[in-house]
């Protein structure tokens, strides 16, 4: 049963700064050099909180981080509101395949329980470093920067209905709304609710299974935290801030997410594609300039519904070639391996399994610094092509109901199997962990 609590949100007072110069995307997407120009935007920014920065003479950066904040809030910065509310989030926004969507989601507090009490379900798995960052900002702060995004599945559309009424009921108060754009010119507006529009919810979100989908280092933090604070007889950190938006919304999009191998050794690439060869059929291999590049990621999606299909670009060689998983016996092999018939057939487990592992030797449990992620076709390609990759592999969607099936399953795929675009803003909300 997932626990749903309004909260006073600590949110920028707007008469004292620009909120879009305040916000910023979460701290695993940003960039040292946009960090940089974020903070040069404003003092204020909640890039200064979300991500401190180690500095020669300057002291603990987690300290300086929870020193900002109670400054910020010191100054009227940052208020919290009056009353325990939720916050209605609508976000529009052009995806990166280029179509405008509108997702309409709600900031909460949770009742954390156990990581197996199957209330909350990962998909993902999860590497030891981003754990400790988040960890020990969480000890300075002891505030919630920025929610974890959770899905839920609304059968019923019950929770889609109360969402609906209360956006009706708040806008009839158009002066609670505040907006801010996001580094890419994304529209998102936070509105409280409160009263019988947020007990409606509260009740209609009772029933849901809540799925991770963006901050799964986060969430797993988050439990080790609320465990230490109860070690100490601290209940404080029981509750965490979370965002929600339904499966069933028109606005949630999916996007792939690209690897780029670094520190291994491969073969040339005409011995890979050999060994490709028995499962695979090897077609369009193409120059290696920035349009080859487009045409093979519109290939990729051209054939998302088709089977397996993957783009492979070689460094070396400046070649890139499509290829396409025809021997489904090979999926077989996966399933005596412990994969149910789910996790068998997603594209992240044939490329990690069948390609990277089988074709290359890089072992799918131990990918943690030899891997980077990109979202942007054509930015794996301008890194791919600026050296010290060994291979690009790019890769279609993972689809919402695939996220679905794997997770009831109790099975997780690899790292960054799923890319959910907009993440929610850092710096619309904070939560102040302590305080009623």
């Amino acid at each position: 049963m997932a626990e749903i609590i309004p909260f006073r949100g600590l949110r920028y007072d707007p008469s004292r700064v620009v909120l879009d110069d305040v916000v910023a995307p979460p701290y695993d997407v940003v960039s040292p050099d946009e960090a940089a120009g974020l903070r040069a935007r404003s003092p204020y920014n909640a890039v200064a909180v979300d991500l401190p920065t180690m500095t020669p003479g300057e002291g603990d950066p987690y300290e300086r981080a929870a020193a900002a904040l109670a400054g910020w809030r010191a100054g009227g910065v940052l208020r919290r509101d009056p009353r325990p509310c939720l916050y209605l989030v609508d976000e529009t926004f052009r995806g990166p395949d280029g179509f405008e969507r509108v997702r309409r989601g709600l900031v909460a507090r949770l009742r954390l329980g156990a990581l197996d009490d199957g209330v909350v379900l990962p998909h993902e798995k999860t590497h030891a470093g981003p754990k400790l960052d988040r960890l020990r900002l969480w000890r300075a702060t002891r505030t919630t920067i920025s929610p974890v995004f959770l899905l839920f599945p609304d059968d019923r559309g019950t929770v889609g209905a109360a969402l609906g009424r209360a956006a009706d009921e708040t806008a009839a108060r158009p002066g609670a709304a505040r907006s801010a754009h996001d580094r890419d010119g994304n529209l998102t507006t936070v509105t409280p609710v409160e009263g019988p529009a947020a007990e409606d919810l509260v009740a209609a979100l009772r029933d849901e299974r809540l799925f991770i989908a963006d901050g799964h280092h986060r969430y797993e933090t988050a439990l080790a935290y609320r465990d230490e604070r109860r070690a100490a007889g601290d209940l404080g950190a029981d509750e965490l801030m979370v965002y929600l938006c339904s499966m069933r919304d028109p606005g949630l999009a999916v996007f792939p997410t690209h690897r780029l191998l670094k520190g291994v050794e491969i073969p040339p690439m005409d011995e890979v594609l050999e060994r490709l060869r028995p499962k695979f059929s090897v077609f369009g291999e193409r120059g290696a300039d920035a349009d080859a590049c487009d045409v093979m990621a519109r290939h990729l999606a051209d054939f998302a519904d088709r089977g397996k299909v993957f783009g492979l670009y070689f460094p070396r060689e400046r070649a890139c070639c499509t290829v396409e998983l025809r021997d489904l016996a090979a999926v077989a092999h996966l399933l005596d391996e412990g994969f149910s018939p789910d996790a068998a057939r997603l594209s992240v487990t044939v490329l990690h399994y069948l390609i990277l592992r089988d074709a290359l030797g890089v072992d799918p449990v131990a990918t943690e610094g030899r891997i980077d992620y990109v979202t942007s076709p054509a930015e794996a390609f301008a890194r791919l092509q600026s050296g010290g990759y060994a291979l690009g592999a790019f890769i279609n969607a993972t689809r919402v109901e695939e996220v679905r099936a794997v997770a009831e399953r109790g099975e997780t795929m690899p790292q960054k199997s799923t890319y959910f675009y907009p993440k929610p803003l850092t710096g619309l909300v904070f939560d102040p962990m302590d305080e009623a």
